[in-house]
């Protein structure tokens, strides 16, 4: 039987933008938990405020989990009420054909996604919406983490920091890339962090980030007895200055795509063999600007 739990909290104040009723730690916070167990389970929670917290934890197969913390993606807010900032998600699924997605508004978020089992799916999206309130108090600066560890074969994680999208960019994954028609940010973050981690065969790390000084490193293993066709494939896209991508693969011809647009960006790839018979990687680097810097260490 299809369960489905719905978790609503919500701390909304009215008030010119700046006064003390929506400055940090104001706010009493909310904490949500969800425990669920079986097969075709959903799961949703919606928090609004500042300091929520929520936790779902799924087992079994074909299970949803989705937690949004502020507006919903791609509703920018430029007058409104949006003061979502640092907020903790954490999503645990153990099963197969899993989806789970997390949304975070504005700065200083937390999200971790954890699965467990083949063909799942974890996004984490986390972007700067509250425009307003974030030019006139000085806190348009992101330092969000977002963290996703996958093990086994067939599955996708992706993080989109301050990229309002992630389908971004295209052209085959970056190959021979011209003067890309970016959708900059309105509000570009700084400072935030995207770490994902996948065991197994057959999987797919994208990350995208828009601003300064971001980190995105991803770590891909599918292990010794990893086949011809066993590739993982690592995508890093970089809006700005300063920023840091690193993949760190093992396996069998396992790709490395990586696009920095901006000043002052570095790169470093490490594809290392798990047997003798372990060859075969590809990475691709493009860097858009100036002072960039990009490392590539390939071994069989």
């Amino acid at each position: 039987m299809k369960k489905v739990i719905l978790s609503i909290s919500a701390m909304l104040f009215v008030g010119a933008i700046g006064t003390a009723q929506i400055l940090p730690g104001t706010i009493a916070p909310n904490s949500s938990y969800v425990n669920q167990t079986g097969s075709s389970q959903d799961a949703y929670v919606h928090q609004i405020g500042t300091a929520q917290s929520s936790s779902v934890i799924q087992s079994d197969w074909d299970n949803t989990s989705q937690v949004y913390q502020g507006v919903y993606p791609s509703q920018m807010t430029i007058l409104g009420v949006n003061i979502s900032h640092d907020n903790l998600a954490e999503v645990v699924q153990d099963g197969e054909q899993n989806n789970a997605f997390i949304s975070q508004n504005n700065w200083r978020n937390k999200a971790y996604q954890t699965q467990v089992g083949d063909k799942n799916e974890a996004t984490i999206w986390q972007d700067e919406t509250n425009v307003s309130y974030g030019l006139f108090t000085g806190n348009l600066k992101g330092e969000d983490k977002a963290t996703q560890t996958q093990n086994g074969k067939h599955n996708k994680a992706t993080i989109d920091q301050g990229t309002t999208g992630n389908t971004l960019p295209t052209a085959a994954v970056f190959i021979g890339m011209a003067p890309l028609s970016t959708s900059v940010p309105a509000s570009p973050h700084g400072k935030n962090k995207a770490t994902q981690t996948q065991t197994g065969s057959y999987g797919e790390a994208y990350a995208s980030q828009g601003g300064l000084s971001n980190e995105s490193n991803q770590t891909q293993t599918s292990g010794a007895f990893a086949t011809a066709a066993s590739k993982n494939v690592s995508n890093h896209y970089q809006f700005g200055d300063n920023n840091l991508a690193n993949s760190t693969q093992t396996g069998y011809r396992n790709i490395e795509n990586v696009l920095q647009e901006g000043d002052g960006n570095k790169s470093y790839g490490t594809q290392t063999a798990a047997s003798f018979f372990s060859t075969g990687n590809v990475s691709v680097v493009l860097q858009q600007g100036n002072v960039n810097l990009s490392n590539v260490i390939q071994s069989n």
